[in-house]
């Protein structure tokens, strides 16, 4: 059975998307100039293709977030903060995350709820989205 994901995975490879995307790495979201979500992934094309998804159906709260401020005529961009360098799933697993922690701590997007701890990226703090700060950074 064909999904809704399925589509917008083979959507964005025939835009030509799989050459920056289709790789193991550390990706982001950007609301016009600000980078409010990253995350990782050992094929960011399929993860691209499932926050596009969950921008649309608007499946949790960070998509209604992006959804409602890309209605209110702001732009969605993702873009990829770095590649993986290792070719063994394990190795690559550890190194994307380690640096999506690193970027997460130094960036501090807004959307990202889990924050990795320095001394060990598998445990994390959670931070809480402050939707009406979210808002009224994106007010028009």
């Amino acid at each position: 059975m064909v999904t809704y994901q399925d589509n917008m995975y083979h959507y964005l490879k025939r835009q030509g998307y799989d050459k920056k995307y289709e790789h193991a790495g550390i990706y982001y979201i950007q609301l016009d100039d600000e980078i409010v979500y990253i995350g990782k992934s050992t094929n960011m094309l399929k993860r691209v293709a499932q926050h596009y998804v969950g921008i649309r159906l608007r499946t949790e709260k960070k998509y209604c977030i992006m959804s409602d401020i890309q209605r209110q005529g702001h732009s969605i961009t993702f873009g990829v903060l770095y590649y993986a360098k290792n070719t063994n799933y394990l190795a690559i697993d550890w190194e994307i995350g380690e640096k999506e922690g690193e970027y997460i701590r130094e960036l501090r997007p807004c959307l990202n709820t889990q924050i990795p701890k320095k001394e060990n990226w598998q445990t994390f703090d959670i931070q809480e989205i402050d939707e009406k700060e979210v808002y009224n950074n994106f007010s028009s």
